[in-house]
């Protein structure tokens, strides 16, 4: 009798849910849309619109400002879309607050 093996981790970075509601401008969509951030890495996010619907390939960029009045920015491409409004984007371009922002929750200081 075989034994199932766990799945291999492979992700490259380190995964911090968050809850956090942000707004996201989707390319061909005229207005922000809010989102919440369900978990956050160097390499891309997960989110969940409650209701406006988003297409994999689509780029978007989000923002964000810290209680310390840093102004957080994030761009990337829709990668896959889930069911429940849920959707992964891979990020391709961060600001410096973003990146203060995910180094602030690596080292446990948020």
């Amino acid at each position: 009798m075989r034994l199932a093996r766990a799945p291999a981790n492979r992700r490259r970075h380190a995964r911090f849910p968050l809850g956090l509601p942000v707004k996201l401008q989707v390319t061909g969509q005229a207005a922000s849309i809010i989102v919440e951030i369900v978990d956050v890495s160097a390499g891309g996010l997960r989110l969940r619109s409650l209701g406006e619907e988003v297409r994999v390939a689509q780029r978007a960029t989000l923002r964000f400002v810290l209680s310390d009045q840093r102004a957080c920015a994030a761009s990337g491409r829709v990668m896959r879309v889930e069911r429940g409004g849920v959707f992964v984007l891979t990020l391709d371009e961060t600001n410096d607050a973003f990146r203060g922002f995910l180094a602030s929750l690596s080292a446990g200081s948020l």
